[in-house]
């Protein structure tokens, strides 16, 4: 795909796949009985993948429009997501040199991502006590199945989404 014709294809993209990762992680979520978080992040890797050829401000405009739709239309408040992705996609940016060299740098780069994502927006939560959250709950039953599912996906889509983005 050519990167003039990408710009006006990846924002709707962008939603869609928020869409479908909100989707995926209430599926799982309800397939573990409310006993395990398992936050899917396709988005996020979609938007690791394709940040090698969109420029960093389109990244980031399009971190903070989607991460705006995803508080108003899933959490009911704005400010969690749209903080946290964009901060997110700039950390994305900044560790860009390391990032984009083999699949083993790109697999840790996107564990550190949703990681990092992931304390952001319970850093925010935590500090407008909007929840209380458990160090040891936290770790074992959100962050530890959310790691794990997306290095499911990212294991099975890695090989399609690198040819869809490489640079030509």
């Amino acid at each position: 795909m050519k990167k003039e014709t990408m710009n006006y294809f990846m924002a709707p993209l962008f939603f869609f796949v928020m869409l479908i990762d909100a989707h995926l992680t209430s599926t799982f979520i309800s397939w573990s009985h409310d006993t395990y978080v398992w936050g899917v992040h396709l988005l996020l890797l979609l938007m690791l993948f394709s940040g090698n050829l969109l420029s960093k401000r389109y990244m980031i405009l399009s971190a903070l429009l989607i991460g705006s739709i995803f508080d108003l239309y899933y959490i009911g408040v704005l400010g969690i997501y749209a903080v946290a992705l964009p901060l997110v996609i700039w950390l994305m940016y900044i560790m860009h040199e390391a990032i984009y060299q083999n699949i083993l740098t790109r697999f840790f780069g996107m564990i550190i991502l949703i990681t990092s994502l992931e304390l952001i927006t319970a850093g925010i939560q935590v500090l407008f006590n909007l929840t209380a959250i458990n160090g040891i709950f936290f770790v074992t039953r959100f962050l530890g199945p959310t790691l794990l599912i997306n290095i499911i996906f990212f294991f099975v889509l890695y090989y399609p989404m690198k040819r869809l983005f490489e640079k030509k």
